[in-house]
């Protein structure tokens, strides 16, 4: 019995220390920039040698990719429970887009912007990301498709107008950068949703 728990233990302890250095690595990109977020700062944060963190991850851009993935992977278990709970009527559109605000104007954004902005320069960075970037979309619009339905709406309609809702909040968080102005974004979502009610056929009022 002995000799089947220790190896079980020890992958249950390689797996926590590997979380421990994703979510210092996303830490450290989101306090400090994907530029500044050196493994030296990311090891001292995760509280593992360099060693261990090598074994797992032998380069900054298979850290930095596995980093993202995990970020995009807990969003897109969040925005599915979300969209769960749109499907059974306990929230309507509208909570949806603000829900939606709320998660890509924070850290999901921050991050996500950072890898983008070195990516577009660096090649290694690009291609290990790349795939992980197209499961999250190719999860998004599973979900669409699996919560998101209109009699007088065809799935591919739904599919392009949620997407698009994504595209929106990604513009309006740029701005927050450089605007730090509740009432204008709370306009503009405002203005959104009644424009999805209009194109989605919903008859509820915004």
């Amino acid at each position: 019995m002995n000799s089947i728990d220790k190896p079980n233990k020890q992958a249950v302890r390689s797996l926590k220390m590997q979380e421990r250095v994703l979510n210092a690595t996303l830490d450290c990109i989101y306090e400090d920039g994907m530029q500044r977020a050196s493994t030296t700062e990311i090891v001292k944060r995760a509280g593992v040698s360099r060693g261990a963190m090598l074994h797992h991850f032998p380069s900054k851009e298979v850290l930095i990719a596995a980093a993202v993935e995990k970020l995009l992977d807990d969003e897109i278990d969040i925005i599915r429970s979300e969209a769960d709970a749109y499907a059974r009527k306990e929230k309507t559109i509208d909570d949806f887009v603000d829900f939606l605000w709320e998660r890509f104007s924070g850290r999901l954004f921050m991050v996500t912007m950072d890898f983008l902005s070195s990516a577009r320069t660096d090649d290694s960075l690009r291609q290990a990301v790349i795939p992980v970037s197209l499961n999250f979309h190719a999860s998004l619009n599973e979900i669409w498709k699996q919560f998101f339905h209109y009699e007088k709406s065809s799935p591919d309609k739904v599919q392009i107008l949620l997407n698009t809702t994504l595209c929106l909040m990604r513009g309006m968080a740029v701005q927050t950068v450089i605007r730090d102005d509740d009432a204008y974004y709370t306009s503009i979502r405002a203005a959104w949703k009644a424009i999805l009610h209009d194109l989605l056929d919903e008859e509820a009022a915004v």
